[in-house]
């Protein structure tokens, strides 16, 4: 396994070691999910869904073609994906008489039915979410889950009465994402909200949910867009107020990257050794392996290893017994290298005693349980999450720069997030950007880096 300081090399080869995805499919940037990939991606989306059900959110599934003239309507949102469209333009060999669209994202689809779904403020608000694929013709170099032209999201829209429901909203899905990130995936982050620039095509404000890579760089897993009523006006998407009058609604858009958040959750939580995963994510929680020195001890500790995993499984926790016929160090390392969060060791020792030997993934830690205390797991399971939560929000506060001089730009360019004065003037953006992307602009007073006049302060990081 190449060290982690060589993080492409290092990644690249986690992703083919653990099966997470297999990138040689042959069309470029649709990779193939595997076994322990799509598992944790799974869960993901299980737990994301739960709790856009219990907001009030409906599961719908779109379909994935989008006629040219839908896509179009809104003219900044097709400028925005212009270049990275797929299109169908035949059906067999038959022209079609217009294109069809493999969905790029599904605003403009889902406000054709908002349209006819909407006739009431008694109907609003409306939110709706769909876990799907999403086809972007990616002209940059691609990367397994990071940058692709298949990937797989969840995406959420809205309609709402006025601005107040819309902002009330956009709370919410705040809350549901920083709990899906920080507390299933243990993964720190900060909301930045996106320069006009730098928007969501056709949206009044993009927010979005930067993390940071081992290499320093930012990575966007998650956005939440304002629409305010742009996507309204050109649908044509009015409810009747109640005092009889029509208005226009106003709208919100939201969607995590199921595939970023797990390229983050490899890169933030992972280690020369391989993968470490929060234990409510991984696809084997507990791996039992059984550890014979003389054959005639072999039937009594499988016997053993057996009541062990059945315990387990009885308390929902996933648990299987390594049984196969390498020596036990080459299975500590595979195993480790998947990312498994316990490891069960059980020799003849344990078996006199009554014991099993419990092996921490994330700190190596090892200690005894007696076998009746084998739902204590479950507590360990709480503290390897708290204990990766902890460790992630340690790195990221540490690569939390601020400077007030361009010069001191430079040494912090590459390493994390650096804080520093703008003034919302063009020209001095384009400086600051020849050294790092422009993640945010915040409320509070600073002097331009540039220019040294008034401005506000900003955050800028190299990005994926």
């Amino acid at each position: 396994m190449p060290a982690k300081e060589n993080l492409s090399e290092w990644y690249h080869k986690i992703l083919d070691d653990a099966e997470i995805v297999d990138s040689r499919y042959p069309i470029k940037g649709m990779p193939v999910y595997r076994k322990w990939g799509l598992f944790i991606i799974r869960e993901m989306q299980r737990y994301l869904e739960k709790m856009l059900d219990e907001s009030g959110h409906e599961p719908t599934l779109f379909p994935v073609l989008i006629s040219e003239d839908t896509l179009g309507k809104e003219t900044k949102h097709i400028t925005g994906f212009e270049e990275q469209v797929f299109w169908v333009t035949h059906a067999g060999t038959n022209e079609l008489e217009r294109r069809l669209a493999l969905r790029p994202t599904s605003e403009t689809p889902i406000y054709e039915m908002f349209k006819l779904w909407i006739r009431s403020h008694t109907d609003l608000p409306l939110k709706v979410y769909q876990s799907c694929t999403v086809y972007r013709y990616e002209t940059k170099h691609t990367r397994p889950l990071i940058r692709g032209r298949e990937f797989l999201w969840n995406e959420g829209h809205s309609a709402h009465v006025d601005k107040k429901d819309v902002k009330r909203n956009i709370k919410e899905i705040q809350k549901i994402y920083s709990k899906l990130i920080k507390e299933l995936l243990c993964i720190s982050f900060v909301i930045n909200k996106r320069p006009e620039w730098d928007r969501f095509p056709g949206a009044v404000d993009t927010y979005a949910f930067d993390t940071l890579m081992p290499d320093g760089k930012t990575l966007q897993i998650a956005t939440m867009h304002n629409l305010g009523q742009n996507f309204s006006r050109v649908f044509e998407i009015t409810y009747e107020t109640e005092t009889g009058g029509h208005e226009h609604v106003y709208q919100t858009s939201y969607g995590p990257s199921f595939g970023r958040l797990l390229a983050a959750v490899i890169c933030i939580h992972g280690d020369d050794k391989g993968l470490i995963l929060p234990p409510r994510i991984a696809p084997l929680q507990v791996i039992i392996i059984p550890i014979v020195f003389k054959e005639s001890d072999t039937g009594k500790i499988m016997k053993y290893a057996e009541e062990a995993k059945e315990r387990l499984n009885s308390l929902g926790i996933r648990a299987e017994i390594d049984s196969g016929e390498e020596r036990p160090g080459a299975k500590f390392y595979h195993w480790e290298m998947k990312g498994v969060p316990l490891r069960l060791e059980i020799g003849p020792r344990d078996l006199k005693e009554k014991k099993i030997t419990v092996v921490r993934r994330d700190t190596g830690e090892k200690s005894q349980i007696k076998f009746g205390e084998i739902d204590r797991i479950e507590k360990i399971f709480d503290d390897i999450s708290e204990s990766l939560r902890k460790r992630a929000e340690g790195k990221f506060e540490g690569r939390l720069f601020k400077v007030n001089k361009l010069k001191d730009v430079e040494k912090y360019v590459g390493r994390g997030i650096i804080s520093l004065g703008w003034c919302n003037k063009k020209e001095c953006a384009e400086r600051i950007e020849e050294h790092a992307d422009i993640l945010c602009s915040d409320e509070n007073p600073m002097k331009c880096i540039i220019c040294n006049g008034p401005g506000r302060e900003v955050r800028i990081a190299r990005t994926y």
